[in-house]
């Protein structure tokens, strides 16, 4: 992920790639989880990381909106932890 400047000035973000294993997903809860962890991660404070995998265990328990919650705060940990590298 990689903070480059807009024209107004303003920091835009870019993702060069997510990908998401989404275990016994139906393909359109995936693609629900998809978009919101994007849209999650469109919310972080921008920190410039090469490379950054995350692992979160199944939650069956909990819905879609509750897993993209968490892999979002799992990609901003790691963003944190390749930040202060």
């Amino acid at each position: 992920m990689t903070a480059p400047q807009s024209a107004s000035g303003r920091q835009s973000v870019s993702i060069g790639r997510l990908t998401l294993h989404a275990g016994d997903l139906s393909e359109p809860e995936a693609r629900r989880l998809a978009e919101l962890v994007a849209l999650a991660l469109g919310r972080l404070p921008v920190r410039p990381a090469e490379t950054v995998a995350v692992r979160v265990p199944a939650q069956p328990a909990n819905g879609v909106e509750q897993l993209a919650d968490a892999v979002a705060r799992a990609i901003e940990q790691a963003l944190m932890v390749e930040g202060a590298r």
